[in-house]
């Protein structure tokens, strides 16, 4: 599928690990790691293959979308969250247990190789791990004092009482897209660069040009790195079959939802989408459909489909 835009759209998981992962991008993600990091410098950045760093993946759909570590050892995981998800923070938490773990058994092994060389001691220091979502939608907090700029959400393990942190081991930050107020060109209202940064991760993919305002080093090189006249031949084409694909499910969901709707109304549920819409859900999972094809059409979620 041609794109007939300027610009990717990279709300998309596999979209924006094919844009933020193409070779030469590695400046740009730090400078995003950064930019969520505040006072960090990353002089170099190195992505890797989670086949190759003794991972054990019990299930085969957990899949980071990018997994980096700096040349200090801090590891970054970095994901884009299209569609809410009630337990989005529940599997931040479970994808940071890999690293962590993989930290371990390396330090295992290499006492196991070697237990006499002075080097091989057995402790449980960790180089910190840093979970970055971008997620098209919010979290819910207690109030607004979770959040920095309106956008920015950051959780690490502290004591209940005094706030004292137990650990710079594990950090999570969230960058919450479904905050940001100002909509489509109304760019001039993005004063600061993370709110200029959740503007033209939302809206990039509509926009014909780089707003006027967003003239820095980071901006010039988020747009050049999702213009798609300047991909490579390989990366537009795995961009194009990936938009292609996220097309047919955003328009199989659609269907679902009026098939739902329509046949909810006539067996007599008023509005009747929420009826008719788990009606057809069960059809699919009796039909042989994955629950996650089921979820991704239908929008219910894993507690909804397991209660059918």
């Amino acid at each position: 599928m041609e794109s007939k835009t300027r610009f990717a759209n990279i709300l998309f998981d596999e979209t924006f690990k094919i844009v933020m992962g193409a070779p030469g991008n590695d400046p740009l993600l730090i400078k995003i790691i950064e930019l969520l990091l505040p006072g960090k410098q990353i002089r170099t950045l190195q992505r890797l293959d989670k086949e190759n760093h003794g991972f054990v993946f019990s299930d085969k759909n957990t899949t980071f979308d990018l997994f980096c570590t700096s040349g200090t050892g801090e590891q970054f995981i970095v994901e884009m969250q299209f569609a809410e998800q009630e337990t989005y923070r529940e599997r931040m938490l479970f994808y940071a247990t890999y690293p962590i773990r993989a930290q371990m058994d390396a330090r295992i092994r290499a006492v196991e190789q070697d237990p006499e060389h002075p080097k091989c001691k057995m402790d449980y220091a960790l180089h910190p791990v840093y979970v970055l979502s971008i997620l098209n939608f919010q979290l819910p907090h207690k109030s607004g004092e979770a959040l920095e700029d309106g956008l920015v959400s950051r959780y690490a393990i502290r004591n209940d009482g005094n706030g004292e942190l137990m650990t710079e081991a594990l950090h999570f930050v969230y960058l919450e897209l479904g905050r940001l107020g100002p909509g489509q060109g109304e760019w001039e209202q993005c004063t600061t660069p993370v709110e200029q940064l959740a503007y033209s991760l939302k809206y990039m993919h509509l926009l014909d040009r780089r707003p006027k305002g967003f003239s820095d080093e980071f901006q010039r090189m988020l747009y050049k790195a999702a213009e798609l006249a300047g991909m490579t031949q390989k990366t537009r084409r795995e961009y194009d079959k990936t938009m292609t694909t996220k097309i047919d499910i955003i328009e199989q969901r659609e269907f679902a939802r009026k098939q739902g709707y329509e046949e909810g109304k006539e067996q007599g549920y008023g509005e009747g989408y929420g009826e008719g819409i788990r009606k057809i859900a069960g059809k699919m999972l009796s039909s042989g459909m994955l629950p996650e094809q089921v979820r991704a059409y239908t929008g219910l979620s894993e507690e909804e489909l397991n209660a059918l």
